[in-house]
C-alpha cells in the first residue's frame, strides 16, 4: 500500500523543489523504518573546536517526535556524562531530525537545523510536555 504525505503549502519549500510535485509516496515499509529511527541509548559526542577529536557529551535517555512529510524531527533528552555538563544541569536536550535521502532508499540523520511551523513545533512541545520533561 503506497501512502501520499503533502507538503504544506509553503513557498520556501516549493524553492527548494523549484516547481516540483509536492507530494510525496511511501509505502508501509519506508513510513515504518523513518518512524523507527532512533537514537535512543546512544552516546552523544561534539567535535572539539580548533582541535582534533570529540568530547563525550551523554547518552539520548529519550526522544519526542512528530512526523511532516518525510521528516521525523525530534527532541532528544540527553543525560550529561559526569563532568560534561554546566550550569548545574544534569540534562540538555536537542532538536534534530530524520529524512530520506533523494533516493528515498535510506534515511539519513539531518544535519542542519529543523524547521517546523508554530502549530508543529507546539505539537512536538506537547508531547515533551505530557512525558514529564522538566523544561516548562
Amino acid at each position: 500500500m503506497r501512502i501520499r504525505y503533502a507538503f504544506y503549502e509553503n513557498p520556501c519549500v516549493k524553492n527548494i523543489f523549484k516547481g516540483a510535485n509536492m507530494t510525496l509516496d511511501f509505502t508501509d515499509e519506508q513510513k515504518h523504518k523513518l518512524e523507527n529511527m532512533t537514537k535512543l541509548g546512544r552516546t552523544v559526542t561534539h567535535k572539539i573546536k580548533g582541535g582534533t577529536g570529540r568530547q563525550v557529551m551523554g547518552k539520548v535517555v529519550d526522544e519526542v517526535y512528530i512526523i511532516v512529510g518525510d521528516y521525523k524531527h525530534m527532541i532528544q533528552k540527553i543525560e550529561f556524562q559526569e563532568g560534561a555538563g554546566w550550569g548545574g544541569n544534569r540534562y540538555a536536550y536537542r532538536a534534530g531530525y530524520y529524512t530520506y535521502d533523494a533516493g528515498r532508499k535510506h534515511v539519513k540523520w539531518g544535519q542542519y537545523t529543523p524547521f517546523l511551523t508554530e502549530s508543529e513545533y507546539r505539537d512536538l512541545l506537547g508531547k515533551a510536555k505530557a512525558k514529564g520533561w522538566n523544561i516548562f
